[in-house]
């Protein structure tokens, strides 16, 4: 056995109102008195009430928070940061909240405590990005990682469950290509089984049927918040506990080849990213199925079926997610450019070797009949 494996000291505190009790303590463990706050539109009600128990400290909302951090959006709110003096960022929304807070950490050197509301996992990895005319610009800093983590699912249940179940198979690709992603680890390849058990827990308890039953009148007593959000309470607190694990194992292990297919195809042809994670995982778990049985093996365990493919293929269609790269957007007429554009990227490391041709059967498998 030889690998290495890094991670960062960093504190989760997971539980349903932990906002509400155990905010204003984390706020008082780091030692801040000029608190800024980051957070989106949609959110800005739920954080002037989270704050409150500790407003004297706030000394700035920074609320102009825009989708995938774009770059100007970013310098602003480091300015900021910067006039009012801040020692510690609170920020409170989804993964470009987050993401905007990573950049003011980075440039100005400041602890973030972060209150994630969607199940995007930024807040578990030391990965920045902002977007500047349409290019995205990535990097890693060990000093943009959360130092605390407040995971209330109270706030993450209430997200629209079609979002729920994105995020949970974009969690669950990230989980997957743990096994054979760069930095691939015992340690790491064993908080993915637990991530995968997780996120297919509680995506099948948001399925089809499961939904149905959520929403029945009966449900009211014993399960109200599954009434109104749509999502059943045990499922949405085993998604949001398998969407930071695979936060925390991605960051450990990096991106392989999958995620190497999204990110080119999201870029290249502006088609949803968390939609594509669900269409290319089963295609790229089935073309490395062959090379690494025992892991095949560990997926089909965790996720509690016979079979890791065919079994991960059911676990998508019971969620209705898409299937097909043209269903998310992808023309036929644009296959052959995508097989260039990827290939391009290559080499990657993968347990497969991974060349043009290898990329054209995976991109003409994942589009569907029609190909």
């Amino acid at each position: 056995m030889d690998f290495t494996y890094e991670t960062a000291p960093g504190r989760v505190i997971f539980g349903r109102g932990t906002v509400r009790r155990a905010l204003p303590e984390e706020v008082a463990r780091l030692g801040a008195d000029r608190v800024m706050v980051i957070t989106g539109p949609s959110t800005q009600a739920l954080a002037h009430t989270s704050v409150a128990p500790f407003a004297d400290a706030v000394v700035s909302f920074f609320t102009d928070v825009e989708e995938h951090v774009p770059a100007a959006v970013a310098r602003r709110a480091v300015a900021r940061a910067r006039d009012a003096r801040a020692d510690l960022l609170l920020s409170i929304g989804g993964g470009s909240t987050t993401g905007t807070a990573k950049i003011v950490a980075r440039d100005l050197h400041l602890p973030i405590l972060a209150v994630p509301t969607t199940y995007s996992g930024s807040e578990a990895t030391p990965v920045w990005g902002t977007t500047r005319d349409g290019r995205t610009e990535t990097g890693t800093d060990p000093a943009v990682r959360p130092r605390t983590v407040v995971l209330d699912p109270d706030l993450t249940d209430r997200l629209p469950r079609d979002l729920a179940v994105a995020s949970g198979l974009v969690a669950l690709a990230r989980a997957v290509e743990a096994h054979w992603a760069p930095g691939a680890s015992p340690i790491g390849s064993a908080m993915a089984d637990e991530a995968m058990h997780a996120l297919a827990t509680g995506l099948r308890g948001i399925g089809r049927d499961s939904l149905a039953q959520a929403q029945a009148p009966e449900k009211a007593l014993s399960d109200p918040v599954s009434v109104w959000a749509g999502t059943p309470t045990t499922a949405g607190e085993q998604l949001l506990y398998g969407v930071y694990l695979a936060g925390a194992t991605f960051a450990s292990t990096g991106p392989g080849l999958h995620h190497r297919i999204c990110h080119v195809l999201t870029g290249s042809f502006n088609l949803p990213q968390t939609a594509l994670h669900a269409v290319v995982l089963p295609h790229v778990l089935a073309f490395n199925a062959p090379a690494v049985p025992r892991t095949a093996a560990r997926v089909a365990r965790a996720l509690e079926v016979e079979e890791a493919v065919s079994g991960l293929r059911a676990l998508v269609a019971s969620v209705g997610a898409p299937r097909t790269l043209a269903q998310v957007g992808l023309l036929l007429r644009q296959l052959d450019e995508a097989v260039d554009r990827v290939s391009a990227t290559l080499p990657v490391e993968n347990p497969r070797h991974v060349g043009k041709n290898e990329v054209r059967a995976i991109l003409t498998a994942a589009y569907g009949e029609a190909a």
